[in-house]
């Protein structure tokens, strides 16, 4: 045998017998797969203050450090259910013994929001100006697919998705779409180099909301979003389907929106969510109200749809502590019959708006009151104005119900508008009687 082969076999055996001595001390250090059980079961409940059970929990070493959860399933009234949890760490990282996730793989959960409510980050002093463990570990690989999400209106949602993160924690490349849907509906996020800086494509039905975002980073810890997006051929009723909602608009939306969030922790950056969209719908159609029939008929009868040439104004949006704020302002809707203005304002499903119709016979102002609810929207005149039209009625048939809705509703305004006071000032107490 030559020396070449000999000093190979004898190299060979060499790293045999280190990788079975590495193995046997990596055996050592970890534990048994029920205290792994113990072990995570413990830290979820001081991190968020909510025990959680583990139907099976077991890890192997080959061919990588690998650990699997099944069944795992919080201990609440609407429970948080994750099927199968597959995490993988990098072995030169266990054989430090500090292991680090490389890849996760969720397969099948389900998480209602009312129970994410219930959640409190114990691990944390709030005070603390070092939020790096709040972020996720960079190199790090997730993947889900069969995820319900179910809202606060107990509407379930199914999404998959994958996340690539970079080795500074945040993400190279996103994927999250709505799974089923047809057309698709999707976000992708794509970072530009190693800069702070991303395209944003969001595939929706009939079109697209495309553009850039950015990331500043501020002292202690502190990042601020920003995006640009151009929504594009939007069909506005197809999308709100997409979600299991109804649309009170139909038609394909056009404009430009801008985004802003700014926190310390990815939750906090969802949390300061702010977004305002300028919109324009040509043609546009009220799937919900006539409102030529709504004039005519002083408010006793709203029900059908209205063809618009174009409806147009702003959308503001922004994340609360209980749900999203939707404003509309500035809107304008026009018709060849007739064209309207008003404001809503849309929380928790609650609606809350003012409008003002005029017709092309010359009936200007009409003011209508919007509320209800995003499923159940009501369209009537307001107390004054519904007075007004019964004057209206008995001077002039017809079109003098209009005209006396517009008066009633006019002096209805005067009557509830009070002197604007400056801020901090109490009310004056009443005058006393003179003796």
């Amino acid at each position: 045998m030559s020396h070449a082969r000999r000093m190979l076999l004898a190299l060979a055996g060499l790293l045999t017998a280190g990788l079975i001595v590495l193995l046997g001390l990596a055996w050592n250090w970890l534990p048994s797969q029920e205290e792994v059980a113990v072990r995570i079961t413990d830290e979820f409940r001081d991190r968020t203050g909510v025990q959680v059970d583990l139907a099976h929990v077991r890890w192997s070493l080959w061919p990588q450090p690998t650990l699997v959860i099944e069944n795992a399933i919080t201990r609440q009234a609407s429970p948080i259910v994750a099927r199968r949890i597959r995490m993988q760490a990098s072995w030169s990282s266990v054989l430090r013994r500090q292991p680090r996730l490389q890849e996760v793989q969720l397969d099948g959960a389900v998480v209602p929001h009312v129970s994410l409510r219930q959640f409190r980050d114990n691990g944390r002093d709030q005070d603390d100006a070092d939020h790096a463990g709040y972020w996720p570990p960079g190199g790090l690989q997730l993947r889900f697919r069969d995820l319900t999400w179910i809202n606060r209106r107990g509407i379930e949602l199914d999404y998959e998705g994958t996340m690539a993160l970079d080795s500074d924690g945040l993400p190279s490349d996103v994927r999250i779409a709505r799974s089923g849907s047809h057309p698709p509906t999707q976000l992708r996020i794509k970072r530009e180099g190693a800069e702070d800086r991303w395209r944003v494509l969001i595939d929706v039905p009939g079109g697209s909301l495309n553009g850039q975002a950015q990331l500043a980073r501020g002292p202690a810890g502190r990042q601020r979003v920003t995006a640009q997006l151009e929504p594009k051929d939007v069909d506005v009723e197809a999308l709100l389907a997409v979600f299991k909602r109804h649309s009170v608009v139909a038609g394909r939306a056009n404009g430009n929106t801008t985004l802003s969030a700014e926190g310390d922790t990815p939750v906090s950056l969802v949390r300061s969510l702010h977004t305002n969209t300028h919109f324009l719908l040509r043609p546009a159609r009220l799937t919900r109200f006539d409102l030529v029939k709504v004039v005519r008929s002083a408010g006793a009868n709203d029900r059908g749809q209205t063809v618009l040439d174009e409806l147009s104004g702003v959308l503001d949006t922004q994340n609360t502590g209980n749900g999203v704020q939707f404003r509309y302002t500035a809107l304008a809707a026009r018709s060849g019959l007739l064209s309207a203005s008003g404001n809503v304002r849309v929380f928790r499903q609650q609606l809350e708006g003012e409008f003002a119709v005029d017709l092309v016979d010359g009936v200007v102002g009409i003011p209508l009151k919007m509320s209800g609810t995003v499923e159940e929207p009501r369209l009537a005149m307001t107390g004054g104005a519904l007075a007004g039209a019964a004057v209206g009625t008995a001077v002039l048939p017809g079109v003098g119900t209009a005209i006396g809705a517009r008066v009633g509703g006019q002096v209805e305004r005067l009557l509830e508008e009070e002197p604007a006071k400056p801020p901090g000032e109490s009310p004056a107490a009443p005058a006393k009687p003179r003796r």
